[in-house]
């Protein structure tokens, strides 16, 4: 049981931050809002003033988890400085909930997930497409072997963003945004393509940027091969003028797409394809067992409360999340050597760190590919 309400203490007051705000105001009973903190104490103020009530501003996350009645910290600062403040919150006693991406590399991710387990905190991590209902409806339909054996996906994510989205001063950078639409675009749809399709065991990748005045990438395109004997195709950018997210997968018959479709075909007598009405009844018939879903930040915070009162993992922990960076990791690698990788990465591989990353991956379009002795 409840006690009294958690406290909750905001850690970068950007955009996003202004998600977990709502998101922790929809379950007012269970916490309250104490603190916020940003390097820039006017941009913490206007959030606090957002929040109303008695939020206090700060300019130095040390002093936010500090204090003794701040239980949960959600972690909205860029990607390059989620691990310091991660450890810290986790080493003062407070739960974290993280935005995406966790970390830049897959030592930093393993390094938060060691320190939440010593310290018997929870950590959750913002991929709320999790919490969806038109997701789980997928996820539904292929846990209960609907399309039998799948055979190919694919998911696009294929965005626009001008000169002025990169003259925020982190962006388009390797050592603060920590890549480029891989990582920070595509991400989210990335992980739901991963956790529907199921164990990556090798990537094919090309990355390039085409468009922008930047180190970091804006396109990216990997094939995946997976341990069900399943192939994938990402296609992400933020160079396209032409606007796609979307996402498909494929069994021998029958199919499921994104946005929510339902595909179902026999085949006539040359063998070429006919719609089976019967078939995509079926997979609406399974897929209304899933009935409830949501599509902001009450997934991931609510998950986290719940996880909390329960003592038991998030839905989307360090562990899940943690996946998406391996392939993500996998894909960096590919493109710079030219070649395939194959998962695991092991912990002596080069790429498993972030200052090795970011030492060898291949940098802006008028940089040649880095030579590596060994990974």
């Amino acid at each position: 049981m409840v006690k009294r309400r958690f406290g909750v203490a905001i850690i970068g007051c950007g955009i996003i931050s202004l998600e977990h705000v709502k998101a922790y105001q929809a379950f007012s009973e269970q916490c309250e809002i104490k603190a916020v903190c940003d390097l820039l104490p006017e941009k913490a103020s206007k959030l606090a003033n957002f929040i109303g009530g008695n939020v206090r501003v700060y300019t130095d996350f040390k002093e936010v988890i500090s204090r003794e009645d701040i239980d949960i910290v959600s972690i909205c600062t860029p990607p390059f400085a989620h691990k310091e403040a991660v450890i810290a919150a986790f080493t003062a006693g407070k739960h974290v909930l993280c935005e995406k991406p966790l970390a830049a590399s897959l030592a930093d991710c393993d390094e938060m997930i060691e320190v939440a387990t010593k310290n018997n905190r929870k950590l959750a991590v913002s991929f709320q497409y999790r919490y969806r209902q038109d997701f789980n409806k997928m996820k539904h339909i292929l846990n209960r072997g609907s399309l039998e054996r799948v055979t190919f996906g694919q998911l696009n994510g294929l965005y626009w963003r001008g000169k002025s989205y990169y003259e925020v001063d982190w962006r388009g950078k390797w050592n603060t945004e920590c890549g480029g639409v891989t990582i920070n675009h595509e991400i989210h749809m990335l992980d739901i393509f991963l956790w529907l399709m199921g164990e990556v065991e090798s990537v094919s990748a090309e990355i390039e940027t085409v468009l922008h005045d930047i180190e970091v990438e804006d396109v990216s395109m990997a094939v995946l091969r997976f341990s069900n004997g399943a192939i994938g195709q990402v296609n992400g950018t933020v160079s396209s003028v032409i606007g796609d997210v979307s996402m498909s997968i494929s069994g021998e018959n029958k199919g499921v797409s994104f946005p929510l479709k339902y595909h179902a075909l026999i085949e006539n007598d040359g063998g070429f394809p006919i719609q089976d009405q019967q078939g995509i009844e079926e997979l609406e018939k399974v897929a209304n067992e899933i009935e409830v879903g949501t599509s902001d930040h009450r997934g991931p915070v609510g998950d986290l409360l719940q996880a909390i009162i329960s003592d038991e993992d998030p839905i989307v922990n360090g562990i899940e999340a943690r996946k998406v960076i391996e392939v993500i990791t996998a894909i960096y690698k590919s493109a710079t050597q030219g070649k395939r990788v194959y998962l695991p990465i092991d912990k002596n591989d080069p790429w498993y760190s972030t200052t090795g990353l970011q030492r060898l991956v291949k940098k802006g379009k008028q940089n040649s590919l880095p030579t590596e002795q060994s990974g």
